[in-house]
């Protein structure tokens, strides 16, 4: 699944690659999907793409917006998606959920795993969208201080029975990050994924802060996860701590070994002796 990290290295590589191509056709995909999540039909699809300049790639939280211009933007990411270049057509998959040639000769695929977006909207539709058009501040920002990480904390109501678990991956929560991130964030900061919220100590919401910043950087300067891909195919080189790969094995910090819960929709991977 793309998170805000994956989100940064494939807007990053699409705004040095793709800007200025000219779209010469598009294709909505050749592959039928229940959850590839479209906004029209696939002759619209068609008949907006053809002759768009692709213009600059940004990280929305999890989620990519690249321009289209004059006046479209391709939102993609927040899901489980393969955004791929391919310099030629020897390279495509058989089966895509969008497809972009460009007058160059290169082309573009998003290939959907699971659940996806490839959304195609007018820029005015684009700010109106609950998604699309919010405005959060990302936890790779420098408005993302401390004394802003406190001010979500702040407005907690004493009888919210949420976990730090749910209180990071719900608004406002911190932008960008999933179930993925949230396990190595929770082991650094040694907090349990099924902690209330409201009980977090002043220290553990600094080490908490300090987490989400360094295991976020740590990930993005090493191109995201190993288990997605950049716009080039090629892995990322930042290891989990916590994984389905790592349940049983010794705590690096105690020895103690990792364990498993399902909670909340998804699995948690945590050291039950130093997260607490």
């Amino acid at each position: 699944m793309i998170e805000l990290p994956e989100a940064v290295i494939i807007s990053r590589h699409m705004s040095q690659e793709l800007r200025g191509k000219r779209v010469q056709s598009g294709l909505r995909g050749n592959s039928p999907h229940k959850f590839a999540f479209y906004s029209r039909s696939p002759e619209e699809y068609e008949a907006i793409l053809k002759d768009k300049i692709v213009g600059e790639s940004v990280a929305h939280g999890s989620a990519i917006l690249t321009s289209l211009e004059p006046d479209h933007v391709l939102v993609l990411g927040g899901g489980g998606e393969r955004i791929v270049l391919h310099q030629s057509d020897e390279t495509l998959p058989k089966k895509h959920h969008l497809l972009l040639h460009f007058q160059d000769g290169t082309y573009l695929t998003v290939t959907v795993q699971g659940w996806g977006n490839a959304l195609l909207m007018h820029k005015s539709e684009a700010t109106d969208h609950p998604h699309v058009g919010e405005k959060r501040v990302s936890p790779l920002s420098e408005a993302f201080t401390y004394e802003y990480f406190q001010q979500l904390f702040e407005k907690l109501d004493e009888e919210d029975t949420r976990s730090v678990k749910f209180f990071i991956i719900s608004k406002p929560g911190i932008w960008g990050v999933g179930n993925g991130y949230l396990q190595d964030i929770l082991f650094r900061a040694k907090i349990h994924p099924k902690r209330k919220v409201i009980d977090i100590t002043e220290d553990e919401r600094r080490a908490l802060f300090g987490s989400i910043k360094e295991t976020l950087k740590q990930a993005v300067d090493l191109g995201g996860r190993e288990s997605e891909r950049d716009l080039f195919n090629r892995p990322g080189n930042y290891k989990g701590i916590l994984s389905s790969k790592t349940v049983g094995q010794p705590c690096s910090e105690c020895g103690t070994p990792f364990e498993k819960i399902h909670y909340l929709g998804g699995a948690c991977y945590f050291c039950p002796s130093c997260q607490t």
